[in-house]
C-alpha cells in the first residue's frame, strides 16, 4: 500500500473509532461543582507562565438542564509570550494533566496498535511543515504529559473534522446601547457521550500577555493550542464552524473534511484553521476588524470552515464561508436593511439545514423576540444560546463576546435533558 493510502486508512480508523456503541466505552461524569454563572473555578497548580484566577461574578442563570456544571465559568489561565514557545503550557498541563491523559487515552483506546504507529509516524515525518511555534508548544504539551509529540499533534488536529457550532453575531440598536454582540455555543464529541464529558473537564479559557499586557484571549481544550473561539479586545473576535454540509443538496462532508486534513499534513500551502485564528489573534499587524477579515479570507485552509468574525463599531459583524484554498462567501451585517444579526451552524447560509439538526431556525427565532433594542450578554445567554436543540447535548461551552468593551466570559454547559444532534 502506498504511503498516502496508509495516511487516508490510518486517520479514517482514528476516527470511525468514535462511533462505537458507547456501552462498550464506559461513561464518566462531568466536572464537579456548583453551576453558578461569572464564578471563576481556580485551578491549583499553576506555574508562573499560566496562572488560573477568578474574576468577579456576571449575569445570573436561571436555566435548568438537570446538570450541576451547567454555566460553571471555566478556569481562566494566563500565559505569557515572551515566554519560550516550549514552556508557554507547562502550567496549563501540570494544572490539567490527569484529564487531559484520560482524555487522549479514551480517544486512542480503540486504535488499532499497527495504525496508531503508522500515524505516528507520518505525523512525524509532516513535522518540518508545520508552522514552528506549534512544533515547540506541542512539544512542550508533550513533555508535561510524557506523551509522545506524534500523539498530541494528533489530538490537536481533530477539531477541524467535525464541530458542530453555532455562532451569533448581534447588533443591538442605539436605543439599546448600540453594543455588538458576539457569541458561541461549541458543540464536540462525535456523538458519544464520553467524549464530550472528558471535553468539559479540559475546557478552559487562556489570556496571553505580552509585556505583561494582554494581547488577547482564547477558549479553547488544555493541551490544545489552536483558538476555536478567541478574541483582541477593543479590535476583533472570532469565532469557527466546521461546514460540515455543502452544495444543493447537502451530504455529509465528514470524509471530505477528513481528506483535507490530512492534505494539511502533507502540503505546506495550507495551515489547520484554528492555528491560523491563532496567527491572527497574535499578529501585531492585524489590529481592526477588516485586518482580520483580510487576513482570514486569504489563507489557504486545511479544511472548509465558517469563520464568524466582529468589531468594535456599528455592523462590522461578517460570516466568511471559506473553501480550503478560497473564499466562497461573505455574509455582512446591515442593520439599516433589518439584517441586525446573522446565526451561522454548520450548512451554507444560503441552503436549507438538514431535519436532523436545525439550530439556525430556532436560534433566529427567538433572537427576534428578544429584539435589537433587548438583546444583552444575559439574554444571549438565556434566552438564545440555553434554547434546545441550540443548546444541545453536546454542548461543551458558551462564550459570550463585546469586544469595544474586552469583555469575555465563557461557560461550561451540560444538559442532558436537551436534544442530540444526530
Amino acid at each position: 500500500m502506498r504511503r498516502s493510502q496508509h495516511l487516508h486508512v490510518a486517520f479514517l480508523a482514528s476516527v470511525f473509532v468514535f462511533f462505537a456503541p458507547e456501552e462498550t466505552r464506559g461513561v464518566v461524569t462531568g466536572r464537579s461543582g456548583k453551576a453558578t454563572l461569572g464564578e471563576r473555578t481556580t485551578t491549583t497548580g499553576a506555574s508562573s507562565d499560566a496562572t488560573a484566577f477568578a474574576p468577579p461574578p456576571s449575569f445570573p442563570s436561571t436555566t435548568s438542564t438537570s446538570s450541576v456544571v451547567d454555566g460553571t465559568a471555566l478556569p481562566l489561565f494566563r500565559i505569557n509570550l515572551d515566554d519560550p514557545p516550549r514552556l508557554r503550557w507547562e502550567g496549563v498541563m501540570r494544572a490539567n494533566k490527569a484529564a487531559v491523559r484520560e482524555t487522549m487515552s479514551d480517544i486512542f483506546a480503540k486504535l488499532p496498535r499497527e495504525v496508531h504507529a503508522e500515524v505516528d509516524k507520518l505525523v512525524l515525518d509532516a513535522r518540518g511543515r508545520l508552522p514552528s511555534w506549534v512544533i515547540e508548544e506541542l512539544t512542550g504539551v508533550a513533555d508535561v504529559l510524557d506523551m509522545s509529540l506524534a500523539d498530541v499533534v494528533l489530538v490537536n488536529l481533530f477539531f477541524e473534522i467535525t464541530p458542530f457550532c453555532t455562532s451569533i453575531v448581534a447588533q443591538s440598536s442605539e436605543s439599546g446601547g448600540g453594543k455588538l454582540l458576539h457569541a458561541r455555543n461549541l458543540d464536540f464529541g462525535f456523538g458519544v457521550k464520553r467524549m464530550s464529558d472528558d471535553l468539559r473537564k479540559i475546557a478552559i479559557d487562556v489570556e496571553f500577555t505580552r509585556a505583561g499586557e494582554r494581547v488577547y484571549v482564547m477558549t479553547t481544550f488544555a493541551g490544545y493550542v489552536g483558538a476555536a473561539t478567541g478574541m483582541r479586545g477593543g479590535a476583533f473576535s472570532i469565532t469557527a464552524n466546521e461546514r460540515e454540509m455543502t452544495g444543493p443538496v447537502p451530504v455529509p462532508n465528514l470524509l471530505k473534511s477528513l481528506l483535507n486534513l490530512v492534505n494539511a499534513i502533507r502540503t505546506t500551502d495550507v495551515i489547520p484553521v484554528t492555528w491560523a485564528i491563532r496567527e491572527v489573534l497574535e499578529d501585531e499587524t492585524a489590529l481592526t476588524f477588516e485586518d482580520a477579515v483580510g487576513a482570514l479570507s486569504t489563507r489557504h485552509m486545511a479544511t472548509q470552515m465558517y469563520l464568524t468574525i466582529a468589531g468594535v463599531s456599528f455592523d462590522e459583524g461578517v460570516v466568511l464561508t471559506l473553501d480550503r484554498n478560497k473564499l466562497l462567501d461573505t455574509w455582512r451585517l446591515n442593520s439599516t436593511a433589518g439584517t441586525w444579526f446573522l446565526v451561522q451552524t454548520n450548512y451554507d447560509h444560503w441552503v436549507r439545514e438538514p431535519a436532523w439538526d436545525n439550530r439556525k431556525k430556532p436560534a433566529e427565532k427567538a433572537l427576534r423576540g428578544v429584539g435589537s433594542v433587548a438583546i444583552t450578554p444575559s439574554s444571549m445567554y438565556e434566552d438564545v444560546l440555553s434554547l434546545d436543540p441550540v443548546l444541545n447535548q453536546l454542548t461543551i461551552y458558551t462564550t459570550v463576546v463585546i469586544t469595544a468593551d474586552g469583555a469575555y466570559e465563557s461557560f461550561v454547559r451540560e444538559c442532558v435533558t436537551c436534544a442530540p444532534i444526530f
